[in-house]
């Protein structure tokens, strides 16, 4: 089967089985192009996408957006809109959405052509990652040369759309045989660290009113001081500082020199402090106690650490008893009102006689209080009483 065939059966059928959708190749193209031709023919506004290859080989598949909206439609509502498709931005999203239909038709060209010669570049991929525009997937294409897919396809009858795909050529020496697990299985660790990394040179932020931006016009100039030459910060596109560099030219083009000194210096005082706070929550007390902080002036009861107080001034001589103040000016009292109009008591009732107490028990049997059992002295208090006062007549 022709590689050509074979992709038009694969899109087909994994269209049709995973997300129920009618799409039919109405035109494929194959070419096989130099890198810079292919990136030229990209936009921006397209899906972009990078294809995880065997011995960590990358190709590409691009989506226009009626075709990625389709298919996102037939994900997620179970069938395309016959609306007019609207201008968006394409996320990562999107390319979750359209990544499982990728990988079925890699997997369903494996099938188609096992055993075909010639043909073993065209499988062994599957999706990777998005890419956010043609300037960072040019950055991670390293093949000078590709086989060029440019698919035309009808989806649901409603929409048509466009795939392209861009696979690197494999020369025969990266062959895989049947078995070779170690060389089909991607290195996760060598892709992140070949993976695109954006570094900025700032040299310099200023602090503007916003009435002051609004009226910038062409020709206008900031002042940047001389300084900020030697001190241009390395930042990457979140604005973490990873270092100062020293802003040039070589060869007419501009360039920044390294000087990790700062860079060091930040690292020093990190490491610092995060060893002062280790020190402070590591240490252990000298003692089975914690010991009070000295305020001093308390030691052995002495209060000469507290500040005087001032005297208050009362109005009362040194002796305590100074002299009263003159209370003549207080108006008189008057004469006390008479108390003859108190009521008369005299028809109060008499009390008559009290009870007779002959029935009161004998109690002459209790012991004495002189602890002997007789005798009408009071017990010893077990202490002498001093020596009371007489009291005069």
């Amino acid at each position: 089967m022709s590689p050509e065939k074979a992709l038009r059966l694969a899109l087909a059928k994994s269209a049709d089985e995973l997300l129920d959708l009618s799409l039919v190749v109405t035109s494929l193209s194959y070419d096989f192009i130099p890198a810079k031709d292919f990136l030229e023919m990209l936009s921006d506004e397209n899906l972009l996408l990078l294809l995880d290859g065997p011995v960590g080989l990358r190709g590409a598949a691009v989506l226009d957006l009626p075709a990625t909206t389709s298919l996102v439609e037939q994900s997620t509502m179970g069938r395309v809109s016959p609306l007019e498709v609207e201008q968006r931005a394409l996320t990562a999203t999107d390319a979750a959405l359209v990544a499982p239909l990728l990988d079925d038709v890699f997997h369903r060209l494996a099938g188609f052509l096992e055993g075909a010669r010639g043909t073993d570049w065209l499988t062994g991929y599957a999706f990777g990652v998005r890419i956010e525009n043609k300037r960072l997937l040019g950055l991670a294409l390293e093949a000078p040369e590709f086989h060029l897919f440019r698919v035309s396809m009808d989806l649901g009858g409603i929409r048509q759309g466009e795939l392209t795909l861009a696979l690197p050529h494999r020369a025969d020496g990266l062959r895989l045989e049947e078995g070779d697990d170690e060389g089909s299985r991607v290195n996760l660790a060598d892709a992140v660290m070949s993976a695109p990394a954006t570094i900025e040179a700032v040299l310099h932020r200023l602090t503007m009113p916003l009435a002051q931006i609004s009226a910038l016009k062409v020709g206008d100039v900031l002042a940047v001081p001389e300084e900020a030459l030697q001190k241009t910060r390395l930042e990457t596109s979140r604005g973490q500082c990873i270092g100062r560099v020293r802003l040039g030219q070589v060869n007419g083009f501009r360039a920044v020199r390294l000087t990790m000194e700062e860079l060091a210096e930040a690292r020093e005082a990190l490491e610092g402090s995060a060893g002062a706070a280790g020190d402070f929550f590591d240490a252990e007390p000298a003692g089975d106690t914690l010991d009070a902080p000295d305020f001093g002036g308390f030691d052995d009861g002495d209060s000469g650490g507290l500040p005087d107080l001032p005297q208050i001034d009362m109005g009362i001589g040194d002796d305590g008893g100074g002299d009263l103040p003159d209370l003549s000016d207080m108006p008189a009292m008057g004469d006390l009102p008479a108390m003859d109009d108190l009521p008369a008591m005299d028809d109060l009732p008499a009390m008559g006689d009290l009870p007779a107490m002959d029935d009161l028990p004998d109690l002459s049997d209790l012991p004495g209080l002189d602890g002997d059992g007789g005798g009408d002295d009071f017990p010893s208090m077990g202490m002498a009483l001093p020596d009371l006062p007489d009291i005069e007549d």
